[in-house]
């Protein structure tokens, strides 16, 4: 687990919004659907993922979405729903059912939590690089969140 906070992301949102722009409290996800998710996917999400989808619903760092879970029947839902992009990858087998994309960039790098190394309820991050490469990147999600916005201001 990583030694980033709540509060230290909490921080770098406030001071940022030229670079963040997350949803709300107001708009989180409940955890009927994290239920649904974690049933369709498989896999238990991360607590510091669920974190983000109770607290901030999901939303973009720079240009980069942030899968999140909008709450739409997964069949049906496109775009940046986490579980709708997992059955996506898995049907053109740009994933395996190890491999939770989380976001990808522009530059055609992809993070996502690798669940080979699942353990006490987190789940560290890696990204693949465009050469296909897959190398580790933060140690759970709270990391992930702090490295994105560091790398955009």
């Amino acid at each position: 687990m990583s030694k980033v906070t709540v509060q230290q992301i909490g921080e770098l949102i406030s001071l940022h919004p030229d670079v963040v722009c997350f949803g709300s409290e107001a708009d989180q996800v409940g955890d009927d659907w994290i239920k649904k998710a974690e049933q369709r996917l498989g896999l238990e999400l991360p607590e510091s993922y669920k974190w983000f989808l109770k607290t901030y619903a999901g939303g973009e760092i720079g240009t980069e979405e942030i899968y999140s879970i909008y709450g739409v029947d997964f069949e049906e839902v496109n775009g940046g729903d986490i579980v709708y992009q997992h059955i996506v990858g898995i049907k053109n087998n740009l994933v395996d059912g190890k491999k939770l994309v989380i976001s990808e960039t522009d530059m055609g790098e992809v993070f996502f939590f690798d669940y080979s190394r699942f353990k006490d309820g987190e789940c560290p991050v890696s990204l693949r690089l465009p050469s296909g490469e897959s190398v580790s990147y933060a140690s759970d999600f709270y990391e992930f969140l702090y490295k994105r916005i560091s790398a955009h201001i």
